[in-house]
């Protein structure tokens, strides 16, 4: 078996969404003053590799720990778009020579190679694009989970592109990383997020299984 991590290295002081708030950790308790160390985190529920619940876009929708965590488990197709670059658009023709293998495996990543950005300022504005008939037709093939290596899906119609998965019941997983270190284009996926209720999103820890 080898594991391959899809995570982004996490830190307090990492570079996280323009607009949205950075992160603080310290310790409450020393071992020092109290024999042990304790942390308090302040944490940003979209930085770095995470995922959205549906009340991220949905008024009402589900929090993080109404979700299936099974969803975040299986086999999942690798769909090669590195040929994108900036702000390029990923069509339905992108991802149909892998529509039988996503429609089996309902879980599908797009590999574009976008992680190389992180911690510049363009891997937040940049980056190519799920165009809103891409995440309609995934939903038709009846697909769990999406993941993409930039820290959201589409710029401009960032709205209606998470609302069309979301309202699907589609888990997303953004900010994967390592992908062109995965042989061939299917691996088994595990990523899963703590159940943290109320929460619209939180950071996982996402790994291809190759067994």
């Amino acid at each position: 078996m080898k594991v391959y991590d899809l995570t982004l290295p996490f830190a307090i002081d990492m570079m996280v969404f323009p607009g949205t708030p950075s992160m603080s950790y310290k310790l409450s308790q020393t071992i020092t003053k109290d024999n042990y160390n304790l942390g308090i985190a302040s944490i940003n529920t979209h930085a770095g590799t995470h995922t959205d619940a549906p009340l991220h876009f949905i008024q009402g929708g589900d929090s993080l720990e109404k979700i299936d965590v099974c969803k975040y488990i299986g086999k999942t197709v690798i769909a090669d778009c590195s040929v994108k670059s900036d702000f390029d658009e990923i069509y339905v023709s992108d991802l149909l020579p892998y529509s039988k293998k996503i429609a089996d495996c309902k879980r599908v990543i797009i590999k574009t190679g976008w992680s190389k950005h992180f911690n510049e300022p363009k891997y937040f504005t940049d980056y190519s694009v799920i165009t809103l008939e891409l995440a309609n037709w995934l939903v038709e093939l009846g697909i769990l989970m999406i993941g993409v290596e930039p820290p959201s899906l589409n710029p401009k119609k960032y709205i209606e592109v998470h609302k069309a998965l979301l309202s699907a019941g589609v888990v997303i997983v953004e900010g994967l990383t390592n992908l062109e270190t995965i042989p061939g284009d299917e691996i088994f996926f595990i990523g899963a997020p703590i159940a943290l209720k109320g929460a619209d999103g939180f950071p996982l820890r996402a790994l291809g299984i190759e067994f």
